[in-house]
């Protein structure tokens, strides 16, 4: 009996760990306008890169965009460029569906008696969430044409010391950019 009730709790508490991981995760999106021809877009300036996140560095999220861009063979000028970048990032009140997590354990006692364990604990109370939004212009016409965003950013990922990760991040984000199902 004993073993039961122990693989039973061991059980439940990895399927509890597993819930909560899968809180964590960033979500990615992004949107562009139909018919876009995106085979012109080769340079781009920022026109403009605001964070409301306290002691992140602008020109740092900048510079990792760029690394990124030029990694995918975007060429950044001053001088005419093609598309112009503008980039939002500000923490808001995580929002998510359920908002706690239930667990009960319960076993026979004697011929009509019961045991109960439960618990219930508020999840994302208060929890504060990074959000990163891309968009990018055409300049000679000044027409969005793509939109991304990566919500639920760890907001200690907006430290110097996470800065690996943070690049990842903006990777994975710019990365969708341009769309493969763009003609």
């Amino acid at each position: 009996m004993r073993q039961l009730f122990f693989r039973l709790s061991t059980l439940l508490f990895g399927i509890g760990m597993l819930v909560l991981s899968g809180c964590a995760n960033v979500h990615y999106a992004n949107d562009y306008k139909s018919g876009t021809d995106f085979t012109g877009l080769k340079t781009y300036s920022w026109r403009a890169v605001t964070v409301d996140i306290g002691g992140t560095d602008p020109a740092l999220l900048e510079r990792l965009a760029d690394n990124q861009l030029a990694a995918q063979g975007f060429v950044r000028t001053q001088a005419n460029p093609d598309m112009l970048l503008d980039m939002q990032v500000f923490a808001r009140q995580s929002k998510g569906g359920n908002s706690s997590i239930g667990i009960g354990i319960g076993m026979p006692v004697g011929r009509h008696g019961s045991v109960g364990l439960g618990t219930s604990q508020l999840l994302n109370k208060g929890k504060q969430e990074g959000v990163m939004l891309i968009d990018v212009t055409r300049a000679s016409d000044n027409t969005l044409v793509w939109r991304g965003s990566a919500e639920g950013i760890p907001l200690i990922q907006f430290s110097l010391s996470a800065e690996q990760k943070l690049g990842a991040t903006l990777a994975q984000l710019l990365g969708k950019f341009p769309p493969s199902s763009a003609p």
